[in-house]
């Protein structure tokens, strides 16, 4: 009987196949290194709804305080209470300490020292004051009016964009490309800035004496 040997290289090559071929069927750990590459985008499309989402429920808290806070002026209440004479005041006592039977509707997370208010009067609704760049302003406007005048009460909020990484700012080529849809630099840092305006027209209550500067 002949017996055949082969010779090394051919063991090795052999040896090397089954290897490989033991490589492709063995599928441990395949599902943690996708999930690995899917994580980052997963994860930040995640945080992404989540910021949006506070986003609508800060922007809906803020409109409603506005809304419940432009009645104080509107029914002469502001006007009248000789403690509120700036905007800085109007804010404290009546969008983040109201006092009874009012209550605060701006949300608990809302920092109240970063709320900006500018209100004023115009002489009619056609050319009153609707854009934001009060914000900008060192001081800002706390003119409530007399009976019948109409008066356009602002409120802004900066609220911090809390997923900015998620933009990519600064992270093109050479470090010039920016993307920032929705957000504004303001204040040291990006910002959505929430604005809520309300315009109204004052009830007849009785005359009240204008605040300086008014």
């Amino acid at each position: 009987m002949v017996k055949f040997t082969f010779p090394a290289r051919v063991h090795r090559a052999r040896q090397l196949f089954r290897a490989i071929k033991s490589f492709k069927a063995d599928k441990d750990g395949a599902t943690a290194v996708e999930f690995s590459m899917v994580a980052v985008p997963f994860l930040g499309l995640l945080f992404a709804i989540f910021e949006t989402a506070l986003l609508f429920f800060t922007i809906q808290g803020v409109e409603a305080a506005t809304a419940e806070a432009s009645r104080m002026i509107m029914t002469g209440q502001a006007q009248s209470n000789g403690a509120v004479t700036t905007a800085e005041q109007f804010r404290t006592n009546y969008l983040c300490t109201p006092t009874a039977p009012a209550v605060r509707i701006l949300p608990s997370y809302i920092d109240c020292t970063k709320v900006i208010v500018d209100v004023r009067t115009a002489a009619s609704f056609a050319v009153a004051p609707l854009s934001n760049s009060f914000i900008n302003d060192a001081t800002h406007t706390y003119c409530t009016g007399n009976k019948n005048q109409i008066v356009v009460l602002r409120v802004a909020y900066p609220m911090p964009v809390f997923t900015a990484i998620l933009a990519m700012n600064n992270l093109g080529a050479g470090g010039t490309y920016v993307h920032t849809g929705g957000q504004t630099s303001f204040d040291g840092g990006m910002k959505h800035i929430i604005v809520a305006t309300a315009a109204f027209r004052n009830e007849p209550f009785p005359n009240v004496t204008p605040l300086t500067g008014c």
